[in-house]
């Protein structure tokens, strides 16, 4: 499950150094504290810190006994045991690498390395020249072979060992560095900049020329830099590490034009560092181009790694940022808007789940019904009609009226409606000034026994704004305002708020339930409730999309939607509510098919084994999740191994799963 960094995540200037950091067997380096905290990420992208010992033992060593047959796994492991200091548990795992890989040069240079680092100077000889009779003399083997000279001191050939080995492959990174490191030592400056240029002369270098753009870039030489990139580029034989330190160069000396202009036009997201892909995005940010940035995004997103994700996930959030103060308001005439309201008589996370009305409890039919209409916006004033995008004061003006009609599903045994007004094709309607609930009576069903309208308003900016709430209680039968509940709070105090007014109305409304309809359902702390009705606000908005009434390019924040309700689950896994939502969010993706879904699977297959696992309620719904990500084998043997006992409403929700 976990994931460790392997490599430093940025492009700023490294320090040279030899490829390995082993240390003479007569004077060990000091042993790694094994109560240092290390970073590691979890399957969904999440950074948490571990001990080394609690790595070692409970991550790394069963992982290793685990790929004990998989050459390219347990080479990569091996490679991590390096970096993080367990040398004396890799001899063996080396051994075994030898013998079952395809790439001897690969396994070899390893082993080597491996016995090096244990202070088998001899074997780690021996196994490097047998990797020698095997593939021929390669720059790695090499450099390896001339680090083993130079442990036992025999320095003449430990230079001789390593020009050939540059000679043989001038862009091995750790042979480059090594040398030009050895030729600053002894000729300054002067001596490490002639020795960049002699390895630039060799057939086929292109490492050394970057190295001397870094010296240019340093000394203000723009022009000199560009040119070495230029041919670098333009002969297109550099690795996938290229791109990632000539773009963070660039940052890190204000070139960030020339990120957009040499790296954009080349970097390829599945062949390069991810790295130059986050460059990329911040030269992005830096020049204001958030279309362009948004379009990387998604590239670097479809590649599910989650060392990254977090990253992207800020980059993301800053780009619609940038549109946001972007965006004007565009006046419109509400006389050629076509206007409907719906009518959610279910709370808005059950939509997406395909009816699954055998997995919830039902109502009895004919129970009466509290009404709930979104919010109006509080006024001064006339306001004009304009189109803008969704804000907060507009999704809470929606998500306060979805979540108290939730509230009433599950504490009462009336049936929550909410209503709420929309521009076919355009969105939600944010009205201006109290509503008449007069005018309401004759259009509300007549099962209704009380509805509720509202207002809200913000005065001021930030943690410091003020909220103001006012709730309006219509009883039916009588035609008149029975009540009106009101109260203001800082956004922190939001969700206390709420739910204050909440069980004033319920208490007026009548018919309280001590236990909510489904045992699973566990009502928000005020802590929560902000969280909670951003969700419900944003599954309002991808219920519109998934029923056709507003089109994809209204929307923006798409994977913030999605991931929302997930990172809920995972922060709070008592909540059986954030599951549902993530799974509804998954099904309403797959309707309006999202351009983003197919990112999503590997976590949502990886956190539906843990559900089963665990025994999840929310595992039940895995034939939505199958069927979302096109995964018909699995649904279509979870169908023929129905148990006997499925009931009719199951069978009937499967059905519907599977068209």
């Amino acid at each position: 499950m976990f994931k460790r960094i392997l490599s430093a995540l940025s492009g700023k200037k490294s320090s040279t150094s030899t490829p390995v950091s082993s240390a003479h067997a007569d004077a060990p380096p000091p042993q790694p504290d094994e109560g240092e905290l290390i970073t590691v990420y979890d399957s969904y992208g999440r950074e948490m810190q571990i001990t080394r010992n609690e790595w070692r033992n409970n991550v790394f060593l069963p992982n290793l006994r685990e790929k004990w047959n998989s050459a390219d796994e347990l080479y990569s492991l091996i490679i991590s045991g390096l970096n993080d200091g367990f040398v004396a548990d890799l001899i063996p795992a080396a051994a075994q690498l030898v013998e079952i890989d395809s790439n001897p040069e690969r396994s070899h240079v390893i082993q080597g390395i491996v016995l090096l680092e244990n202070g088998q100077l001899d074997a780690a000889e021996n196994a490097l020249r047998t990797g020698m009779a095997k593939v021929g003399a390669t720059g790695t083997l090499l450099t390896n072979l001339a680090k083993v000279f130079s442990e036992r001191g025999e320095q003449a050939l430990a230079d001789e060992t390593l020009w050939h080995a540059i000679q043989a492959d001038p862009n091995q990174e750790n042979g480059l560095l090594w040398w030009a490191a050895l030729q600053r030592e002894r000729g300054g400056e002067a001596g490490y900049l002639e020795a960049l240029r002699t390895v630039a002369a060799l057939p086929g270098s292109w490492r050394a020329p970057l190295w001397l753009a870094r010296h240019c870039l340093e000394q203000k030489d723009v022009e000199s830099a560009r040119g070495f990139y230029t041919q670098v580029l333009t002969a297109g034989t550099f690795d996938g590490s290229a791109l990632m330190m000539i773009s963070g160069d660039l940052g890190n000396n204000g070139q960030i034009p020339l990120i957009i202009e040499l790296v954009e036009p080349v970097y390829d997201e599945r062949k390069h560092d991810p790295m130059a892909g986050i460059n990329l995005l911040r030269a992005y940010q830096e020049l204001g181009q958030a279309a362009a940035g948004e379009a990387l995004l998604a590239r670097l997103y479809a590649l599910g790694f989650a060392p990254i994700k977090s990253q992207l996930d800020q980059f993301a959030q800053a780009f619609q940022q940038m549109h946001k103060q972007d965006a004007q308001g565009v006046p419109v005439d509400p006389e050629s808007l076509q206007f409907a309201t719906l009518a959610l008589s279910q709370p808005i996370w059950h939509y997406g789940l395909r009816n699954a009305d055998w997995f919830f409890a039902q109502k009895p039919e004919g129970a009466s019904q509290i009404g709930f209409f979104a919010l109006s916006k509080s006024t001064d004033g006339a306001e004009r009609a304009e189109s803008q995008r969704e804000d907060e004061l507009g999704r809470f003006s929606r998500a306060i009226p979805l979540y108290l009609a939730e509230a009433v599903h599950y504490w009462s045994d009336h049936v929550g409606t909410c209503y709420i007004q929309i521009v076919e094709g355009g969105g939600p309607v944010l009205s201006g000034g109290e509503a008449d609930g007069q005018a309401l009576f004759d259009i509300v069903p007549p099962t209704m026994k009380s509805f509720i309208t509202g207002e809200i308003g913000c005065s001021g900016e930030g943690d410091l704004a003020q909220w103001q709430l006012s709730l309006s209680l219509w009883d039916c039968a009588t035609r008149t305002r029975q009540t009106t509940e009101s109260g203001s709070a800082t956004k922190a105090g939001i969700g206390a708020l709420v739910l204050d007014l909440e069980q004033r109305l319920l208490a007026r409304i009548g018919l309280k339930r001590e236990t909510p309809v489904d045992s699973f359902y566990l009502h928000p702390t005020a802590e929560a409730l902000p969280v909670y009705l951003t969700e419900l606000g944003q599954a309002f908005m991808l219920t519109l999309l998934a029923n056709g009434r507003m089109p994809k390019s209204a929307m923006w924040g798409e994977r913030a939607m999605l991931d929302w309700p997930l990172n809920m689950a995972l922060h709070w896994p008592t909540v059986e509510v954030a599951k549902l939502m993530y799974i509804s969010g998954l099904g309403k993706a797959h309707d309006y098919q999202s351009d983003v879904l197919a990112e999503y699977k590997e976590r949502s297959l990886q956190w539906l084994r843990e559900l089963e696992q665990a025994g999840n309620p929310a595992s039940r719904l895995a034939p939505l999740i199958w069927k979302v990500f096109g995964m018909q084998a699995e649904l279509h043997a979870y169908l023929r191994n129905l148990p006997d006992d499925t009931s009719a409403a199951h069978k009937a929700w499967l059905e519907r799963v599977s068209e």
